[in-house]
């Protein structure tokens, strides 16, 4: 069986390597991975994994986490895996998306960046470490305007 990481209020190189192999492990099976980050709950003092995808929506968001959870228990033994627990899925009407596309200029790609103590369209950022967020796999599904 994998071994699950454990979260602490300090970003890891564990955490950054468990993510990114769950995210290639998504888009192996057609997740539609649009975008994902890690955000630390400035309260709480804990990091938790976004997944943002319209699957979310179309399938619901059970169905999305038995995706991720069937992914973990096929995990190899020696693959650092991340609690369930520890992940937040999403669809594409996601309030952070859309802070930060209210603050991106053109159509950048935005990917493998540590934003932290920002505020970005008006949602102040504690800390997060940014995979992937790419407008134009997001296309029309996201709006920049505030809901």
């Amino acid at each position: 069986m994998a071994k699950e990481i454990f979260m602490t209020q300090w970003f890891s190189d564990e955490m950054l390597l468990a993510g990114e192999s769950l995210i290639k492990r998504l888009d192996e099976t057609d997740a539609k991975v649009q975008a994902a980050f890690w955000l630390l709950d400035a309260e709480e003092k804990i990091w938790t994994l976004t997944i943002v995808s319209p699957l979310v929506e179309t399938e619901g968001p059970r169905n999305y986490y038995k995706r991720i959870n069937d992914l973990n228990e096929s995990a190899s033994p020696d693959e650092a895996i991340i609690a369930l627990h520890d992940i937040s899925v999403s669809d594409t009407d996601n309030r952070l998306v859309k802070a930060i596309r209210r603050s991106v200029l053109g159509d950048a790609k935005l990917e493998n960046n540590r934003l932290g103590r920002n505020t970005l369209g008006g949602v102040y950022i504690e800390d997060m470490y940014l995979y992937r967020m790419d407008w134009e796999l997001l296309g029309d599904n996201i709006s920049c305007t505030a809901t």
